[in-house]
This record gives structure tokens, C-alpha cells and sequence, in this order.
């Protein structure tokens, strides 16, 4: 919808209400129209080799390159010198993202294959730890009251439960 179209359609609903004289548009014709779409030619400077027209098959970038950087008017070679610098620049960016990006495929990989590693690894361990006794004595004052009550004890290992209930008849040791 247009701003005039717009503007008659207020006029017919509202019709008592005051607006704001809007400025007046000028009508733009199809014929101009088509002209002002059309691109305009950029002016190359003075003194500048021709290039190959817009339709031929595009230049190598090197050859571009040769041909700016041999080029007889300082602006020209200059921005030659200029692209030139930005290329190496451009493909210094360039490795450090492959290489970044191989970096980050090797990390990927490296996740994976400890992922693996750990499941594995929890495969084989068994499935249930080994606890350790609960025991409510001091199992080297048990073997010492043994051996000077006379009684065959272990130098190591679990204490028999009979020289436990005996210790403990004994002593009053906890229970």
C-alpha cells in the first residue's frame, strides 16, 4: 500500500479529523525508473592498461597480480602490493584454521577413544569392591592379650572368632 493510498483511506474513515499537510511526492515515471536501475560505468583512472572485458573468462589471481604489480601507474601497482600482502595474510588465516580444525577432529577423536577406554575398563573390573571388616576392636591388642594368655594366634590376617569372644569374656572389650 502506497503513502497516498494510505492517506485516502484515513481521509474516508476519519474524515473531521485535521492532518498534517504532507509534503507533496513526485511520481516517478517507469521510463525513469528504469533509468536509475541501470549501473552506472565506473571511470577508470587516467593512464590505466585495459583489462579484459566483463564476459571473458576470469583472470588467474597470480596473473592479476603480475599484471598490477608491472603496471605503469603507481595507484595500480600499489594496490598490487596491497592484494599481494593480503593473500599471504589471508592464507597465514587460512593454515591456522585447518590446522585448528584438525586440532579439534584429534581432540574429537582423542574424547572418543578414552570414552571407549573407560567403558572397557569398567567391563572388566568386578562388579562388587571387597569391603573391608567392620570390626569394633584393635586387632594387634587382640593377638598380644593371645600370646600372653598363652593361646595360638596369627601373626597376620583375620583374628579367629574364638580368640575374639575370648579376648572380649576377658577384657569386657566392646561388642
Amino acid at each position: 500500500m502506497t503513502i497516498a493510498a494510505l492517506i485516502r483511506l484515513l481521509d474516508e474513515e476519519q474524515p473531521d479529523v485535521r492532518r498534517h499537510p504532507a509534503p507533496e511526492i513526485p511520481q516517478i515515471t517507469a521510463r525513469k525508473r528504469k533509468f536509475m536501475q541501470q549501473p552506472r560505468p565506473v571511470p577508470s583512472p587516467p593512464g590505466t592498461q585495459e583489462m579484459p572485458p566483463a564476459g571473458a573468462a576470469p583472470l588467474a589471481v597470480g596473473k592479476l597480480l603480475a599484471w598490477a604489480e608491472a603496471h605503469e601507474t603507481r595507484f595500480v601497482a600499489r594496490k598490487g602490493e596491497q592484494a599481494r600482502a593480503l593473500l599471504r595474510e589471508l592464507r597465514g588465516l587460512y593454515a591456522e584454521a585447518e590446522e585448528l580444525a584438525q586440532a579439534d577432529a584429534e581432540e574429537q577423536r582423542l574424547v572418543e577413544q578414552l570414552a571407549e577406554l573407560r567403558a572397557r575398563k569398567d567391563r572388566l573390573r568386578p562388579t562388587q569392591k571387597r569391603k573391608s571388616p567392620v570390626r569394633d576392636y584393635v586387632p594387634a591388642e587382640v593377638r598380644a592379650w593371645a600370646r600372653g594368655a598363652g593361646l595360638d594366634v596369627p601373626s597376620a590376617g583375620t583374628v579367629p572368632n574364638a580368640i575374639v569372644a575370648a579376648w572380649r569374656e576377658a577384657t569386657g572389650g566392646a561388642q
